[in-house]
């Protein structure tokens, strides 16, 4: 009876891990990583994600760790049924004076076989024109970034997060 209940608990304690998974919370902090833009080679990006009203911006961090302007502005998030991950919708405009990409953000956890301890990774996927068209084959925008630390950089009291 022991084994039965001490193999229940074990059970238990592996699937925590995954009940408590992503929220949509862990957006908040500095992202690194690889950004690609259609017909142009590939960038390194760093933003510093906040909270900025009801949602959350992107401030974009430049080489040398200064703060930039406020380039991403996303919704609240919403977890996915069934899935491991949080979306978020909004804009991404990483030079002024330019169309801004309409992008559809997800925070995940990486894969099992990355091992443990690893950081939480973050996928942006942009579309010009408006609106955001989840099935296209290709996008003209992608990044993938990886969580490197807590946020340094603050967004401007007068930004929305959807505007």
């Amino acid at each position: 009876m022991l084994k039965v209940i001490l193999s229940g608990l074990c059970v238990l304690a592996a699937a925590a891990p995954l009940a408590a998974a992503v929220s949509p919370a862990n957006i908040a902090g500095r992202w690194q990583g690889k950004s690609w833009a259609q017909q142009e080679h590939e960038a390194s990006l760093t933003l510093d994600i906040v909270r900025c009203g009801e949602g959350w911006c992107g401030i974009k961090v430049a080489s040398d760790n200064t703060c930039g302007a406020t380039a991403l502005k996303i919704g609240a998030g919403k977890v996915e049924p069934d899935s491991d991950y949080i979306a978020f919708e909004g804009s991404l405009q990483l030079a002024p004076k330019t169309e801004p990409y309409v992008v559809q953000v997800s925070i995940f956890e990486p894969d099992a076989d990355e091992g443990p301890g690893k950081p939480l990774k973050l996928q942006i996927t942009g579309d010009t024109g408006g609106q955001f068209r989840a099935y296209r084959r290709s996008f003209p925008y992608e990044a993938q970034l990886v969580r490197s630390g807590d946020a340094v950089c603050h967004a401007p009291q007068t930004v929305s997060s959807l505007r």
